[in-house]
This record gives C-alpha cells, sequence and structure tokens, in this order.
C-alpha cells in the first residue's frame, strides 16, 4: 500500500492512504448522519471516485457498510458501535456518554464536543451540534493546541506538572520564534486555577468571535482523560457561563454519579460550584484564552 502524510495523525508521521481514507469515510458517516452515495463521500473528502468505490464495496463486504441496490446508498452497520464499545463499557457499551452530551447539548443550545489527547494535541473525536448552535464548520479529527485550547487546557490540567514542563519545554526548544513559545510557568498557574474549579473557558482562542467551556471526565469512567465541551459564541456563552458549567455538572453528576462524586471529593481546594472564573485570570501570557 502507499503511504503518505495525513493531517489525521502528525504532520511527521508516515501512514497508510487506504486505511486513514476507511476511517475517514466512518467519520464522515457519523458527521452527516444519513445514507450517502460514492459520489457523495468522494467529493466531500475530496478522494477519487474510483478508489472511493472500491472502498466501500469492500467495508460493505467486510460487513461495517450495508448497501441500498434501489436507491445506491451506503449507511453504517451496528457492527461499528459495538466495534469498540467494551473498551470503556461506562461510557459507550450503557450509552451514557452519547446521553451525556445530548442532554448537554439539549439544554444549552450549543455544540457539544469530546475530546482526548493526541500526542502534542487535542482532538475532536466526537462531535453533537444544535440546529444553528455555531455558524462554522468543525470535524471529528480536527486538533486543537493543548496549551490555549479549552478541551486543551483540561486534558492538561490532569497530568503531573513534571510531565506538562517536559512537553513545553520540548516544544519550545523546536519553537522556530518568539510566538511559538509557550510560557510554562503561566500555563501551570492556568492549570492549578483550572483544577480549582474543575472547568476552563476559552475566548477567541481557535476562532474569532467563538470560545469554548470544558470540563473533565471522571477519570475513573475511562481508559484515558476526556474532556467535554460546549462551543458556542462568546456572546453567547459569557453570560451562561455559571448557569453551562452547572448544566455540564448536574448532567455528569446524573450518568456518572459515583465516579463524580468520588472526583468532586478528591479535590484540594474547593470554590463554589458556580464561581465566576472572572476569579482566575482567563489570559496567561501571550496567549489569550
Amino acid at each position: 500500500m502507499k503511504e503518505t502524510t495525513c493531517d489525521a495523525s502528525s504532520s511527521q508521521t508516515r501512514v497508510v492512504k487506504s486505511a486513514v481514507r476507511t476511517l475517514e469515510i466512518l467519520e464522515h458517516f457519523d458527521e452527516v448522519r444519513q445514507p450517502l452515495n460514492v459520489v457523495g463521500i468522494a467529493e466531500a473528502l475530496g478522494y477519487p471516485q474510483s478508489s472511493t468505490a472500491a472502498l466501500l464495496r469492500s467495508m460493505t463486504a467486510m460487513g461495517y457498510l450495508h448497501y441500498n441496490a434501489r436507491k445506491r446508498t451506503f449507511m453504517p452497520t451496528d457492527r461499528v458501535p459495538i466495534l469498540g464499545s467494551w473498551i470503556n463499557p461506562a461510557l459507550f457499551e450503557d450509552g451514557a456518554l452519547p446521553k451525556l452530551a445530548r442532554a448537554v447539548g439539549k439544554r444549552t443550545g450549543q455544540l457539544v464536543v469530546l475530546a482526548a489527547r493526541n500526542a502534542d494535541m487535542a482532538q475532536y473525536i466526537h462531535i453533537l451540534s444544535e440546529p444553528a448552535a455555531v455558524s462554522y464548520h468543525i470535524k471529528i479529527g480536527q486538533k486543537r493546541p493543548l496549551a490555549t485550547s479549552a478541551v486543551g487546557q483540561v486534558l492538561l490540567s490532569t497530568m503531573e506538572e513534571k510531565n506538562v514542563r517536559r512537553i513545553y519545554h520540548r516544544l519550545n526548544a523546536y519553537a522556530t520564534g518568539a510566538e511559538e513559545r509557550t510560557d510554562v510557568p503561566a500555563l501551570l498557574s492556568r492549570l492549578s486555577a483550572i483544577r480549582k474549579s474543575g472547568y476552563s473557558f476559552t475566548e477567541n482562542a481557535v476562532v474569532a468571535g467563538y470560545g469554548m467551556i470544558a470540563m473533565a471526565l471522571p477519570r475513573k469512567c475511562t481508559s484515558r482523560p476526556l474532556a467535554l465541551g460546549v462551543c458556542g459564541r462568546c456572546e453567547a456563552l459569557e453570560p451562561r457561563e455559571a448557569e453551562i458549567v452547572g448544566i455540564m455538572r448536574e448532567e455528569m453528576k446524573l450518568y456518572f454519579k459515583s465516579a463524580f462524586d468520588e472526583a468532586e471529593r478528591e479535590r484540594t481546594v474547593r470554590i463554589p460550584a458556580f464561581a465566576s472564573f472572572g476569579q482566575t485570570p482567563r489570559k496567561f501570557g501571550q496567549y489569550v484564552a
């Protein structure tokens, strides 16, 4: 098979093109959530139509897709969600995570994302958008900087300080300019504030005019740290900051009660559940949250 570089992984990592395309097809189905034909998939993902058709036939033969001969469309089968449900039964097999995301999205009216760390970036692994929640497009698999994005900061806050220092001393050593370097002491101070408050609120960090409120899922429910984020226009999030944080905590407690209660007890410093994030700075160093 031919190898190539791909945005789905590190820019320095060689990946197998056909494997990447197979997974991106499944991610595209997860995004659009409807039957698709060969032409639509090829155009949406920028693939040659002939190789797209070959991949779809292969995935159908293996039972991951169903082909409707009359409409000439493909649709994922039940084999896709079942495939990995055993990894985190509390989250996926029993449906707790999808229910949590839907509940938060419905109550906030905003876009909801789930993110995990991928090397030196935070990556969206699940997206649930309420109608008209945001006016720009977010895709599964997109990556965000750990140090400046809300989900990234939450993921970093689950790590030991020495490991965070190690990451950014390495990244700073390879930075080509001052704008690429991270103020490590300021970042560590920011992470300490996030551990105390239990969430991160960033604004204009990735897309101008948009912000995100993010919170870590209870660690005992996951095999690796995961962050839940609520994204929307800054003017929509700012006046509802305490409300949205409260909604996220209420829904997490509902779906992961024992793990959530234990995580709350393990906080070394307690602050009011609806304390304004203004108690801790939203800016650190050169980065604007």
